[in-house]
């Protein structure tokens, strides 16, 4: 089984096999035991080393946030056909009625100002995200409920990473993607 893990800027190739229990990584094949502890939580070993695994959230655009011996990630899993519709230009985008506020740039998130099922109007301040040293006040692109929060306070966030979901519940089925500015 092929998986695409995408973390930050870097891309890594995994080939699992899973009843061998190998990981291949860049070349190398790395032994691995794999124990399901129950409500998201794992032990793994590879070599002598000792991980504690806790998948924190499966988000909704892709994205699982989990922490490792207490260290958070983010992180996309893609497997063999995500990552070839991805390959051929098939990358989901929002849904009908769907606006999206993005990251304009990597920050660190210091402040969620709405709250899941709350209406915003267009330039209402949803996320305050510090980049270059310097607060930006993130602002509602357009009108209607905040459908989803993809982003925690203290958390590193990429450029275009997908922060707020907003639903217009009187949409006429038109998609855009906004950047926070």
């Amino acid at each position: 089984m092929k998986r695409q893990v995408i973390s930050g800027d870097t891309e890594y190739q995994i080939t699992y096999h899973l009843e061998q229990h190998i990981a291949e990584l860049g070349g190398h094949s790395y032994p691995y035991e794999w124990e399901n502890l129950g409500g998201g939580e794992f032990h793994m070993r590879t070599g002598t080393g000792n991980y504690h695994v806790q998948v924190l959230e499966r988000q909704p655009d892709g994205y699982l946030l989990f922490q490792v011996n207490g260290k958070l990630y983010r992180t996309r899993v893609k497997d063999e056909i995500q990552q070839l519709l991805s390959e051929m230009g098939f990358n989901s985008g929002p849904t009908p009625g769907e606006i999206r506020l993005t990251a304009p740039m990597p920050g660190k998130v210091l402040q969620v100002l709405v709250d899941e099922g709350g209406d915003v109007s267009t330039g209402d301040p949803l996320v305050i995200l510090e980049a270059m040293k310097m607060e930006n006040e993130l602002r509602a692109p357009g009108n209607g409920r905040i459908h989803a929060i993809h982003c925690r306070t203290g958390t590193s966030v990429e450029k275009h990473q997908v922060l707020v979901t907003i639903r217009d519940a009187r949409s006429n089925g038109n998609t855009r993607s906004e950047t926070g500015t």
